[in-house]
């Protein structure tokens, strides 16, 4: 049996209710999480994957580059997530992760799509260094193909590494939805805990990536759906669903302030808005390949961009990634006059991995 408690909400930023106090101040913060692309590179080419045209370059983010990030940030930053492209793909996976938790991340979550887990050397480090490795599930919407089955059978192994070992790896999967696939919640669902995983994860599907103006794919009934999921289903399973992603709620914020709470550093080493508009030249803030001072989350070029972005303006807001939903409640205390330690509620037992925002 698992608490009652989730993996994503606008208000997990409250955690670190000093760094939102002294945000709402003016002060300088360190982000709570930051992400991290290790590579564009992948083992798949996904339909509608929304990253497949700049992927064609191929970049990796090397060892003397994570250092120098990891330096600045591992001591200040307590959550660390790594993707890409696929990051398990890439020679130094285990090297990279070893190395953040060197330098002080309290939380590395991987996100894969689980092509590389199956290999020793990768699911040593993993077993060794990392708090939850999320599966992105595929393959499922019409029929199960093998990569799906495959998928399966590679979690299946690495949780029971997880149990024979005693590491405190946990293990996630996740299910994009739109309203076309909704009967198969259930069927997926149950498949992905059989085989072991911790944890299921719903999050909308998004479309129109090429227009640079990406919205949510028609999530008609997908509510519903996961509803009726969980009345069937064992009672315990650890079944995630952010709420406020699937809300019709405009979102409204003076400036993109969740860009101060999670930041996005590309494989290209340049430091983005956010994961949801990665490799958008209209989207980067900061090369970090020309500068990586231990003061460049301050840059001037960096705040000046991000001051620059609002919820007029921001053409990636219909995604309702983490950047404006945490930007839309930051916003929400500024218009309130929040400024004192009781002007914010915080909770830190309703999340899991508190430091993975």
């Amino acid at each position: 049996m698992y608490k009652e408690q989730n993996v994503f909400a606008s208000s997990k930023i409250t955690n670190e209710k000093h760094k939102v106090l002294a945000y709402l101040r003016g002060e300088e913060i360190f982000p709570i999480t930051m992400e991290v692309d290790l590579t564009q590179k992948c083992t798949r080419a996904c339909p509608g994957c929304p990253y497949q045209v700049s992927r064609r370059a191929g970049h990796t983010l090397e060892i003397p580059f994570l250092d120098r990030l990891f330096s600045i940030l591992g001591n200040n930053t307590p959550g660390l997530i790594l993707s890409g492209g696929e990051a398990t793909c890439i020679n130094h996976f285990p090297e990279a992760v070893s190395l953040a938790k060197e330098k002080g991340f309290k939380e590395i979550a991987v996100i894969s799509n689980g092509g590389m887990t199956h290999l020793p050397r990768i699911q040593n480090a993993l077993l060794e260094n990392v708090t939850s490795i999320r599966f992105s599930l595929y393959d499922w919407q019409d029929r199960e193909e093998k990569y799906f089955t495959d998928t399966l059978e590679k979690i299946r192994n690495l949780r029971n590494r997880i149990e024979k070992e005693g590491s405190k790896l946990e293990i996630g999967a996740s299910i994009l939805t739109r309203k076309e696939v909704t009967h198969k919640f259930h069927t997926v669902g149950k498949k992905a805990f059989d085989a072991g995983i911790h944890w299921l994860y719903f999050h909308p599907y998004c479309v129109d990536w090429e227009t640079k103006s990406p919205i949510q794919a028609d999530q008609t009934g997908v509510l519903e759906a996961i509803e009726e999921m969980k009345r069937v289903v064992p009672a315990g399973l650890n079944i995630q669903v952010p709420y406020e992603r699937y809300s019709t709620e405009k979102l409204h914020f003076d400036k993109l302030h969740g860009s101060h709470f999670i930041i996005q550093v590309g494989a290209d080493g340049i430091n983005y808005a956010g994961p949801e508009c990665k490799y958008e030249e209209e989207a980067a803030l900061l090369d970090l390949n020309e500068y990586t001072d231990d003061d460049f989350l301050w840059h001037p070029e960096r705040i000046e961009k991000i001051n620059n972005l609002n919820s007029d303006n921001y053409t990636f807001i219909g995604t309702k990634h983490r950047p404006p939903m945490f930007s839309n409640y930051i916003q929400k205390l500024i218009d309130n006059n929040a400024n004192q330690e009781n002007d914010i509620q915080s909770h830190p037992e309703e999340f899991f991995y508190p430091y993975i925002v």
